[in-house]
């Protein structure tokens, strides 16, 4: 009796091993306890390409590469499911592919395999895209400092912007300022060297922007002193409106470069010269007046036209006159007539 029992006890104990090893294969313990987000790191993301490395910490996690989600959820816009690199229960690295997504702030959804899920309204926010459109001043010399204003799009979180010239150092900015559309930075130029250099800014998660060109030229340097006759004419460095003459152009840059001299009613004048440091070229321009053409012209012949008058005099108009043809018959008759009148005179007398 007691053996019964005991197989009896035995055989429960067994049945209830199984029943729980199967429901940790099924629901795993780990699934019991609902996930929850701490924090988001980086919050955002430009979408002109995909916010990669974004690692998301909390606890309760249940994901893999292939079972699971992590995704953005936005009112009105398709939902971006993320790439998980890496997961533990308490964190998870991901790559969203924003790229021409819809800028603002997006929910953070993290689904377990039992599909039960953790959400951060607003986690995550989509920028536009970083773009750089223009750069004031854009040239400076060596051994000075200055601020550059730098204006484009996706500027309100930079942190870095620079100089790159393959061939040197970076040149670093001090940030002075910064919105979305604008962004402000000195630049110490000290012992620095001249040549073209690439401006680029770096966001907190890494994206490189560089579109814009920035020229460092030399601090040893020439002028031009320019004058002409008449005066009042207007100069051209290189194409570049510099002033009128008689005026002296400081600060050029050793080497070859064209003068023009331009006034209206003189043709214009220019001269390409070569401008070393320390040093002052002397130009005078004696401007030619412009010729203006003559027309040859020949005398004008006045055409003679005849005018026909016409007589006020009255002309009676005649009468129509008809011209009766004499008949063949009368003229006998009346020499007959004549001649017996002549017989009847005869007899009488």
């Amino acid at each position: 009796m007691d053996g019964s029992n005991t197989m009896k006890k035995r055989f429960f104990l067994l049945c209830m091993m199984g029943t729980l090893l199967v429901l940790s294969v099924i629901v795993p313990v780990s699934a019991l306890d609902p996930p929850g987000i701490s924090t988001i790191t980086p919050a955002y993301g430009y979408n002109g390409a995909s916010a990669k490395g974004v690692v998301i910490t909390g606890t309760g996690f249940n994901v893999t590469s292939s079972l699971g989600k992590v995704r953005l959820i936005m009112d009105g816009e398709s939902n971006i499911s993320a790439t998980v690199t890496a997961y533990t229960s308490t964190r998870l690295t991901c790559t969203f592919p924003i790229s021409g997504k819809t800028a603002g702030e997006w929910d953070v959804v993290v689904v377990n395999r039992d599909l039960q899920e953790a959400v951060l309204p607003g986690g995550f926010t989509i920028k536009n895209a970083i773009t750089l459109t223009s750069i004031s001043p854009t040239s400076a010399q060596t051994n000075s400092s200055g601020t550059v204003t730098v204006v484009g799009t996706g500027l309100a979180d930079i942190e870095s912007m620079y100089l790159y010239n393959a061939d040197y150092d970076n040149i670093t900015a001090d940030i002075t300022s910064q919105t979305s559309t604008k962004i402000m930075g000195v630049f110490d130029l000290d012992n620095t060297n001249a040549g073209s250099y690439d401006l680029c800014v770096v966001d907190p998660v890494g994206t490189i922007e560089c579109d814009l060109q920035f020229e460092i030229v030399t601090d040893q340097v020439g002028s031009i002193e320019v004058a002409s006759s008449p005066s009042g004419a207007k100069i051209y460095l290189d194409s570049a409106y510099v002033g009128t003459t008689p005026y002296t152009v400081d600060d050029v840059s050793p080497g070859y470069h064209t003068i023009l001299i331009s006034k209206t009613g003189y043709e214009d004048w220019s001269e390409r010269i070569n401008v070393k440091s320390d040093t002052t070229i002397r130009l005078n321009a004696d401007l030619d007046a412009v010729q203006t053409a003559v027309a040859t012209s020949l005398p004008t012949v006045t055409p003679t036209t005849t005018v026909l008058k016409t007589s006020t005099k009255k002309v009676p108009t005649p009468w129509p006159t008809t011209t009766t043809p004499a008949s063949p018959l009368k003229t006998p008759l009346v020499l007959g007539a004549i001649a017996l009148g002549f017989v009847v005179l005869s007899r009488r007398y």
